[in-house]
């Protein structure tokens, strides 16, 4: 088994709990949004409020309870889910005026949770999102939810009606700076459990769990063989895929990229990280609604923007901090994709050397692989970094 390292005392003590305090926070957000109820962001600074629902999980009464409050509803959607509805020329978030008697139905297929029906409004001239609504869809994102919420204004209420609608549904606050504070300080985690599991292709292999601190994610370490930390050790980052890793989907290279890599490890010693980031970051359910939108045309760069989201959302520094935790400091990682490479040297992992990992290519992924070789800058079999 690899040495755990422990923990170093951070060298601002008074930021570290401020960091770990805003996490709390952020994670309490996020479960209302993901079970459907609204919450209240706010600016430190003394700007302004907002009142915020993800359109994604939003129920019909509590739609119609935001209606029939008198406040001033938007539709907050992202750059990239703006520009899939048509306005090309926009570049940021912004907030577009709410549909006259708004339905549930169609307010989720304005946000791309439902399939479009082709009658979306165009955006206009709506004005740019600010850094709370910004935060915002962070939050959604964080909540791997679709980043498209049902917002509005909150007045400065002081003890008013706005404060009383608000205590009497008990809306918890939370400031864009815990958001931007939790989003900065990274995936802190926490190592909870570690077994021998001896598996097909390595019998000597240890599983060992960590959790994050102040979310719900699980990752795990996978050590095969015995690898030797004073040279540098293969690595494979792998995010979950339950269609390719489970099911063998042919949609995608992830199941074979995951076998392959344990039959290579297994010759050698390595160590694989499982990372719970399904479908680039997205989630499993946006995941499902890419695949759709995949069967009517797009690829799957396209079919992540026309949801709200960018090219690829993962965050690899659990990545670097598993193997931080493992002793681990210098590496030659299996890989096609240069932004792996990119994420843990910026995290202080030494990354020596590239293993390409080659996986079959046939009808059903053929267009997927070259897409992320094309628009994405993964390299081909035997392409070497320049």
């Amino acid at each position: 088994m690899l040495p755990s390292m422990s923990p170093q005392p951070p060298s601002d003590a008074g930021q570290a709990q401020q960091a770990s305090l805003a996490g709390v926070r952020v994670d309490r957000a996020r479960t209302e949004l993901r079970h459907g109820r609204a919450l209240v962001l706010y600016d430190d600074a003394g700007g302004s409020s907002l009142l915020a629902a993800a359109i994604e999980t939003l129920e019909a009464h509590r739609l119609e309870d935001l209606v029939h409050s008198g406040l001033a509803l938007s539709i907050l959607l992202t750059a990239e889910r703006l520009q899939a509805m048509g306005a090309t020329s926009t570049k940021t978030a912004c907030a577009l005026p709410l549909p006259r008697s708004p339905t549930l139905a169609r307010l989720q297929m304005l946000a791309g949770v439902t399939p479009d029906d082709g009658r979306q409004p165009l955006p206009g001239h709506a004005p740019p999102a600010d850094a709370v609504m910004a935060a915002a869809l962070a939050l959604a994102k964080r909540s791997r939810l679709t980043p498209a919420l049902l917002v509005a204004r909150l007045p400065d209420a002081g003890d008013g009606p706005w404060q009383r609608w608000l205590d009497q549904r008990q809306v918890l606050r939370v400031s864009a700076a815990d958001v931007a504070l939790a989003g900065s300080s990274g995936n802190a985690l926490r190592r909870v459990s570690d077994a021998h599991v001896p598996i097909a292709a390595a019998e000597d292999c240890e599983l060992v769990l960590y959790r994050e601190i102040d979310g719900d994610a699980e990752h795990v370490a996978i050590v095969v063989g015995r690898p030797s930390v004073a040279a540098p050790v293969a690595v494979r980052l792998h995010s979950a895929c339950l269609t390719g890793d489970l099911l063998g989907s042919l949609r995608c290279d992830c199941g074979d990229q995951l076998r392959r890599a344990i039959d290579q490890l297994a010759k050698e010693g390595g160590v694989l990280l499982y990372l719970a980031q399904e479908g680039r970051g997205t989630g499993l359910a946006s995941k499902l609604r890419a695949y759709r939108l995949q069967d009517a045309g797009l690829d799957t760069l396209q079919a992540d923007r026309h949801l709200g989201f960018r090219a690829d959302e993962r965050d690899f520094r659990a990545a670097a901090a598993m193997l931080q935790d493992l002793g681990i400091a210098r590496i030659r990682l299996l890989t096609n994709n240069p932004a792996k490479i990119a994420a843990l040297r910026d995290a202080g992992i030494e990354v020596l050397d590239r293993l390409p990992l080659s996986a079959a290519v046939t009808a059903h992924n053929a267009r997927y692989l070259q897409t992320k070789q094309e628009q994405a800058g993964h390299w081909r079999d035997g392409e070497r970094p320049g």
